[in-house]
C-alpha cells in the first residue's frame, strides 16, 4: 500500500513539472508577399490586363481623333479641349497632314516605286590646246599665181622650199634588222627604213602634214647597251594632188617606245660552235709539236746542238710537224667564223618607234614632170 502511494506521488511530481515548464516561443508568420499567393496573383495579372487594354484603348482614341481633325494646329489648350485628357502626340505645333489621295489616284497607282534621282554628270574636262596643222608639202608656194600665165607655168618648174624645224614623229618599222655589234660595225651599218603613221610635232603646237613619208636611217649595234642605234640618213615624201617630191638627206635618230635613243632588241650570238672548234684544233696543233721533238737523237757541241734522226724517226716528226701546221691554220680558219659570227642585235618589224628630227632644215620640194605617179 505504501508503495503504491509512493510511486502515485512521484508521478503527480513529475507531471506537475512537465505542465510548469517553460514554453517555446511560437514561431514567427513568413510573409512571401502577396504577388506569391494565387489570389493576389491574379489580382495582380488582371490590373496589368486592364492598363494595357485602357492604354491601347486610350491610343486608339488619338489616332481617331487625328484621323477626324479634332486635333489641329491651335495647341495644346484647344488639344485637350476637344479630346479630354488626352495629351499631345507631338511637343508644340502640329504640322497638317498631307491631303489623302483621291480614288482615281489610287487607282493609277501601279505599286511601284519613283526613280531615284540620277547623279549629276562631272564636269567636262577641259579643252585640249588647238593645234595648228600645216598642209600638203605640195601647197607650201610662196606667193599665188594666175592659171595660165607664163609666170604660172615658170613657177610650177621651180624648186620650193620649206623650212622644218626640229621636232618628232610617231613611225613603223618596215624592216627588221640584226645588227652586228662587233667593231668593224661602225664601218658597215645595217640599212633601215620606217614609215611616219603621223603628223610631225613641231614646237609651239604645230604639226606637219608629214604622214605617210619614208624616212632610211643606217642602223649598228651596241653590245654594251643591248640596243641598235640608228642614224637617219633621208626623209623622202611624195604628194599626189600637188604632183611634188621631197628626197633630201635629214639628221637625226631614232627613239623606242621607251623614251631611251636606240632600240631595245635581243642579243644572240651564234660563234660558240666555231670557237670550240678552234680550242680543240689548238689543242692539237700544241700536242703535235710537244710530240714531234721527242723523236731522233739530240747531241750539244761547241758548234750547237744536232739531232740526228733515222728513217722510222724522221717519218714519225714529219708527221707530228705536218698535223701541227695544219691544225694552226685550222684553229685561224674558226677564229675567223667566230669573229663573222659576233654577237648581234635583233629587232623585228613593225616595231613602233619616234623618229627625231635633230637639226632644222629647208625641205625642197620639187615638181614632177608628169601629172600622174
Amino acid at each position: 500500500m505504501l508503495v503504491a502511494l509512493f510511486g502515485y506521488g512521484l508521478y503527480s511530481a513529475s507531471h506537475s513539472a512537465e505542465d510548469t515548464s517553460p514554453q517555446a516561443p511560437a514561431a514567427s508568420k513568413l510573409d512571401m508577399g502577396a504577388g506569391l499567393r494565387g489570389d493576389s496573383l491574379e489580382t495582380k495579372v488582371r490590373g496589368d490586363l486592364k492598363k494595357i487594354l485602357d492604354g491601347q484603348n486610350l491610343l486608339g482614341d488619338r489616332v481617331t481623333a487625328i484621323e477626324e481633325g479634332r486635333i489641329g494646329s491651335a495647341g495644346p489648350a484647344s488639344s485637350e479641349a476637344a479630346v479630354g485628357d488626352l495629351p499631345n502626340a507631338m511637343p508644340g505645333d502640329i504640322p497638317a497632314f498631307p491631303p489623302s489621295p483621291t480614288p482615281s489616284e489610287l487607282e493609277r497607282a501601279d505599286g511601284s516605286l519613283p526613280a531615284p534621282p540620277m547623279p549629276s554628270a562631272p564636269a567636262a574636262p577641259p579643252a585640249p590646246p588647238v593645234e595648228r596643222q600645216v598642209g600638203a608639202i605640195g601647197a607650201a608656194t610662196s606667193a599665188v599665181v594666175a592659171e595660165g600665165s607664163a609666170a604660172s607655168n615658170g613657177a610650177k618648174k621651180k624648186t620650193r622650199t620649206i623650212y622644218l624645224p626640229p621636232g618628232f614623229m610617231k613611225a613603223r618599222l618596215l624592216t627588221g634588222i640584226d645588227a652586228l655589234a662587233s667593231r668593224d660595225a661602225t664601218s658597215n651599218p645595217e640599212p633601215l627604213i620606217a614609215r611616219v603613221q603621223a603628223p610631225a610635232v613641231l614646237p609651239n603646237d604645230v604639226k606637219a602634214n608629214l604622214a605617210g613619208c619614208f624616212v632610211i636611217g643606217n642602223a649598228t649595234g651596241s653590245l654594251a647597251k643591248e640596243r641598235v642605234e640608228v642614224q637617219l640618213i633621208s626623209l623622202s615624201c611624195v604628194d599626189f594632188d600637188e604632183r611634188s617630191v621631197i628626197d633630201q638627206p635629214i639628221k637625226g635618230f631614232f627613239v623606242d617606245t621607251d623614251g631611251k635613243k636606240g632600240l631595245s632588241g635581243k642579243v644572240v650570238t651564234r660563234a660558240g660552235a666555231a670557237l670550240a672548234r678552234s680550242f680543240i684544233a689548238g689543242t692539237i696543233a700544241g700536242v703535235s709539236q710537244s710530240v714531234e721533238t721527242t723523236f731522233g737523237n739530240t747531241s750539244t757541241s761547241a758548234l750547237g746542238t744536232v739531232r740526228s734522226l733515222d728513217a722510222g724517226d724522221a717519218l714519225k716528226t714529219g708527221v707530228a710537224g705536218g698535223l701541227s701546221k695544219s691544225s694552226d691554220k685550222l684553229t685561224d680558219f674558226y677564229l675567223d667564223l667566230a669573229r663573222q659570227a659576233g654577237p648581234i642585235v635583233e629587232v623585228g618589224a613593225a616595231k613602233d618607234v619616234v623618229v627625231v628630227i635633230q637639226e632644222g632644215l629647208a625641205l625642197e620640194i620639187k615638181p614632177t614632170t608628169t601629172t600622174k605617179f
